[in-house]
């Protein structure tokens, strides 16, 4: 389904305010403490940057794929269809989380440089991913996605409060619903079943 860009753009942006919020409350010891995965918190952090780094590469890009990406949705099914895709992904943060020698500072110049790309880059700019293309505001709801879930995930693992902005959890909510079955999710958010232990849309 497509994204509606004006509620995208005002997920992004509050994500991002979010993520600075959390990564700044983070305690210096808490670092090289489980973030998740084989990832600390260190290298869970240095992911959830290449939530906005992506945008800037991928916006420079030229096509290397013959492949058009129809909506957020659509990007989803096609990465996760790679079998080595969440081994690649852990290897990236891992490798991104070794250049990360300040967080904080890092996280406030790399918002504030892509924010800037971000308002001025037009709705159904091209963007050239790695596997396709695909309009820019149906790329950006990924990343709203990409950085809303691990800074819930830095929150857990520093011991904060877990929290989105309503912008940011509705349309976050709405994405990854399109990739569950619907039947049975809407059984399980109305009471009428329940959802298996190991459910998970981004597998």
């Amino acid at each position: 389904m497509l994204q509606h860009p004006p509620a995208v753009r005002a997920a992004f942006e509050d994500a991002a305010a979010t993520m600075l919020t959390t990564i700044a409350r983070v305690q210096a010891h808490q670092w090289e403490l489980p973030g998740l995965g084989v990832w600390t918190v260190r290298e869970l952090t240095a992911h959830a940057l290449r939530g906005f780094t992506t945008i800037e590469r991928y916006l420079a890009a030229e096509p290397t794929v013959d492949r058009v990406i129809v909506d957020a949705a659509d990007y989803y099914r096609i990465v996760l269809s790679d079998p080595n895709a969440h081994a690649g992904v852990a290897e990236r943060g891992r490798a991104a989380g070794a250049q990360l020698s300040d967080p904080v500072g890092e996280a406030e110049a790399t918002t504030q440089r892509v924010l800037a790309l971000v308002a001025s880059t037009a709705d159904d700019e091209v963007v050239n991913t790695f596997m396709g293309q695909m309009m820019f505001v149906e790329y950006l709801a990924t990343r709203v996605a990409e950085v809303a879930l691990h800074t819930l995930d830095v929150q857990r693992a520093s011991g904060q409060p877990t929290t989105l902005r309503p912008a940011t959890s509705s349309m976050v909510v709405g994405l990854m619903a399109e990739l569950a079955e619907p039947v049975a999710l809407l059984l399980a958010l109305t009471g009428r079943g329940t959802l298996p232990i190991d459910f998970n849309v981004l597998r």
